[in-house]
């Protein structure tokens, strides 16, 4: 199973990271934000893409959706579906896409929403696993399973359903927006600390946790918010920084 962390900033861009995506095994990506396309044409993996999944519809984590759909339709002239799974209001992005006058009946290929609503619980969707996290809007943390297990909390204050929905996976990608002298702030907007995220890794008992979401203004701070969660987390942690590749 391959990472690639195409995006990696918090809330805002950076002039090295951009907003939230990570790519899967050439197929699938989590979250798709801002550059994401850009990144996928200099892989040359756009054409794989059939399903995406978007945690929330905080602009960081979505509004790359609209220049991917162009892409394939202007340019690729791709036919196969194309699969956005996401929370209750995922199928709003029909309403930007109309209201910005984009034809979408003229794609040639269509765009399939599958909302997910798990509440308080765990549901299962195939390979996917999803939960709702603690965040500002409603947002979905993700579990995928194939020969491997990589979960994804998206942007959540600490809290214990992500210990179940991470349990003995692979590899933990979680929030870690603030370092850890800022987790009163960091708590006040549904954010996570390296500590928080430690922690979180340890009762799940993951194998590998990366910090993710880090906000433009800690970029100095990598190597102090790695040790805060090294300092408690039993395994290997990782930074997620762009184009930066993880073989689990």
């Amino acid at each position: 199973m391959q990472l690639l962390f195409l995006g990696s900033a918090g809330s805002f861009m950076t002039a090295s990271r951009s907003n939230p995506s990570i790519l899967i095994d050439e197929d699938l990506l989590i979250d798709i934000g801002e550059g994401t396309t850009q990144k996928l044409l200099q892989l040359g993996s756009l054409k794989t893409i059939r399903k995406i999944l978007i945690s929330h519809l905080h602009v960081d984590h979505s509004i790359g959706i609209f220049s991917f759909l162009w892409h394939q339709w202007l340019v690729e002239r791709e036919s196969s579906p194309i699969v956005i799974i996401g929370p209750p209001d995922i199928q709003n992005i029909h309403q930007i896409l109309q209201l910005s006058f984009t034809p979408i009946d003229t794609f040639p290929f269509a765009i399939n929403y599958e909302p997910l609503d798990p509440q308080e619980n765990i549901l299962e969707f195939g390979e996917i696993s999803a939960t709702r996290v603690l965040h500002s809007v409603y947002t979905l943390g993700f579990r995928i399973d194939r020969d491997r297990s990589v979960c994804y909390s998206s942007d959540t204050a600490p809290l214990d359903q992500m210990v179940q929905l991470a349990q003995n996976c692979d590899v933990l990608i979680h929030d870690a927006s603030f370092p850890t002298r800022f987790t009163k702030q960091a708590h006040k907007y549904y954010h996570s600390t390296p500590h928080d995220a430690a922690e979180i890794a340890n009762k799940a008992q993951v194998k590998k946790l990366v910090l993710f979401h880090i906000l433009g203004e800690f970029e100095d701070g990598f190597q102090a918010m790695q040790k805060e969660a090294e300092d408690i987390f039993e395994g290997e942690v990782f930074i997620a920084e762009d184009m930066k590749k993880l073989e689990i």
